[in-house]
């Protein structure tokens, strides 16, 4: 991956300005003292601006490199599985853990308060006896029945001080362990109690007078802490900064926290991790009197607090939780797993799929149409490259078409060449007769066709048809006839005593006998053969099924006869010649059926009678003026459709 040219634009220009601008002011804040506030701040300003146009341009790069790293669809998919799955499944996996342990930790916290005020509780209810007995007894025996009840209640209160306060007289046990261990306050209620550093849980019982008390207090150790949350962790305990006598410790001690419990529980599975929560209380300060909340860090495991909450159900409640703990866990886990495998099979089936098309759209503007995609799978995207496949297909017959049409269209060109060297270069010149053909396909080749011959005595052959069919079948029977007419039109001179009559006749029962030699049935064609004589002016003429040529003569338009049958259909036909006389002024036409056939948008055909028509308006101009006239009123009479036939007319006429 090439790295983008940046080139010096706007952006670039004012940063560099910017940062020159900079090491001025620093220069100059450097020399010149008094200036350093107001270069201060212009200096910021510049920061500001720069700062600013230097995160336009991280922006842009920022841009480009995502342009580069998202070009591939692989990686816009996954990029989309990202955000779409792995970052929600992510931060729902935090937010569940989140939760776990906002539930665990308040919970576990107002247990171990609750814990602090049973305890409390219960040292209240083992001090409110005593009191009641020690007033029944004279001064002298109560410190030797409080050491009996001491001695007693130490098993369950581990560190047990008690002092009793009655008739003004007081006694503790053991003997002064509450002179230095507790202000001289203590709150009426009990509690816990901090004195410096040092916390306890007391627990008075008075009864009427504020004078007569017994207090009960329990130093908060690990022994303590162990029998009141046994197996739940360590409980770090604060001490105060500003104690007393903390100048005499170094001050690395101060405000480090103490730890006590029993330990930290040993973890259940891989994933029963240690978790440090605050535990907040209300402590109160004998001092004040005045109850102040303090936290602590309880350090502990999930497990053990799972243990502690779930410490009065059954053990069948505890394994059916833990059981649906487990079912749950599993059930997250395999959709997890069953969600990445599908993600994974659509991100490589559709990335995949297209790196395919990518390959194979290069292998075709190669010009490889040959090349196949691997179709996998029966879904959308394998249809796609199916298609691809059936489109590369297409196009490879398309080009062999292209190429078949193309060497077509250069043969069909080749042969219009030579068809167009079948047809006399100019028209003849032959005394007082003028003679014009000419013929416009319909296709590159046309089976129509014309011809004149001089001959060796001064007479003038003509031959005028039109093959049956279109395109090369015809053009080749076309030019057939042509040659066979050719070889034929040598009897018209060496006639003699049968007469040109019946020379021209048997012209045409040649051509017709060798037509149907060398063609198929289905080939044949018509034909107009004549000979004209410009001694005597008569054109000797034999019609073989074409259409009967017109002859314009003062005006008016007559038909010439046929003669016989088409050629090359029947080999063992026979033909008749006419001959007729051609004043001067006389306009002689033959057409083909391409002239007067073609229909308009209505369906009607031009016809023989607009064909009259349009010769008779333009009798004095000039043959070609004449023909092209002709020709394109039927092209104009047809509109915009194409030519339905090919169009061929030859005109005869004699001078005046």
């Amino acid at each position: 991956m090439a790295w983008p040219r940046f080139k010096l634009n706007r952006i670039d220009s004012v940063l560099l300005v910017l940062v020159v601008l900079m090491a001025v002011l620093w220069l100059l804040r450097s020399a010149v003292s008094t200036l350093e506030p107001h270069l201060q701040l212009i200096q910021a300003l510049l920061v500001l601006f720069g700062g600013f146009f230097a995160v336009y341009r991280l922006m842009a790069l920022g841009r480009w490199v995502a342009r580069k790293l998202l070009w591939r669809v692989r990686h816009r998919m996954i990029a989309v599985f990202f955000f779409v799955g792995v970052l929600p499944i992510s931060l729902g996996v935090l937010v569940v853990a989140w939760g776990v342990v906002l539930l665990l930790g308040p919970v576990t916290a107002h247990l171990i308060t609750e814990e602090f005020s049973r305890q409390s509780s219960r040292m209240e209810a083992m001090a409110a006896p005593l009191l009641w007995q020690l007033r029944d007894l004279p001064p002298a025996d109560r410190p030797a029945f409080l050491l009996r009840y001491h001695s007693q209640s130490e098993s369950r209160f581990p560190g047990l001080m008690l002092q009793a306060e009655l008739d003004g007289t007081t006694a503790s046990f053991p003997a002064g362990s509450l002179a230095g261990a507790l202000p001289s306050q203590l709150p009426e209620s009990g509690g816990l109690v901090r004195k410096d550093d040092a916390f306890f849980l007391a627990a008075v019982a008075q009864e009427g007078s504020l004078t007569e008390r017994v207090v009960a207090v329990v130093p908060v150790t690990s022994s303590t802490l162990s029998g009141i949350i046994p197996g739940l962790g360590i409980l770090e305990l604060p001490q105060r900064a500003d104690a007393p006598g903390e100048g005499a410790r170094p001050a690395a001690a101060l405000g480090r926290p103490v730890p006590v419990g029993g330990g930290i529980p040993a973890p259940a599975s891989v994933f029963d991790w240690q978790i440090n929560w605050p535990v907040q209380t209300l402590v109160v300060d004998p001092n004040t009197g005045q109850a102040r909340p303090i936290t602590f860090l309880l350090r502990t495991r999930p497990s053990a607090l799972w243990q502690r909450i779930f410490a009065q159900e059954t053990e069948m409640t505890f394994g059916l939780f833990t059981v649906v703990g487990y079912i749950l866990a599993a059930l997250f886990l395999g959709n997890l797993l069953v969600s990445f495998i599908v993600a994974l099979s659509l991100t490589r089936t559709l990335t995949r799929a297209v790196n395919d098309l990518y390959v194979g759209t290069g292998h075709v503007n190669r010009g490889d149409l040959a090349y196949k995609i691997d179709v996998r799978g029966t879904d959308q995207i394998s249809d796609l490259s199916r298609s691809f496949n059936a489109m590369t297909a297409s196009l490879e017959r398309l080009m062999e078409d292209s190429k078949r049409r193309q060497q077509l269209e250069a043969e069909l060109e080749i042969a219009r060449e030579v068809q167009g060297r079948l047809f006399p270069a100019s028209p003849p010149e032959l005394g007082d007769l003028e003679a014009l053909g000419v013929c416009r396909p319909a296709r590159a080749v046309s089976g129509d066709f014309f011809d004149y011959v001089h001959l060796d005595d001064g007479k003038l052959a003509i031959s005028f048809g039109d093959v049956s069919g279109k395109g090369i079948s015809a053009a080749l029977v076309m030019a057939s006839l042509h040659s066979i007419l050719r070889t034929q039109v040598s009897l018209l001179s060496s006639g003699g005593s049968q007469g040109l009559e019946r020379a021209a006749s048997l012209v045409v029962e040649r051509a017709n006998l060798q037509l149907c030699e060398g063609t198929a049935p289905e080939k044949f064609s018509t034909l107009f053969f004549g000979a004209y004589d410009p001694e005597s002016g008569r054109l000797t003429y034999s019609n073989a099924g074409h259409l009967p040529p017109l002859l314009l003569r003062d005006g008016k338009i007559s038909r010439l006869e046929i003669n016989g049958m088409i050629v090359g259909a029947f080999p063992h036909a026979e033909y008749s010649a006419t001959s007729v006389a051609l004043e001067s002024g006389d306009i002689l036409v033959a057409y083909t059926d391409g002239v007067t056939e073609p229909e308009n948008a209505q369906g009607e055909e031009y016809g023989e009678e607009r064909l009259r028509r349009a010769v008779s308006h333009r009798a004095d101009q000039g043959l070609q003026s004449v023909i092209e006239g002709v020709m394109d009123d039927v092209v104009r009479w047809t509109g915009d459709s194409p030519l339905q036939d090919d169009m061929t007319m030859l005109v005869l006429r004699r001078r005046r």
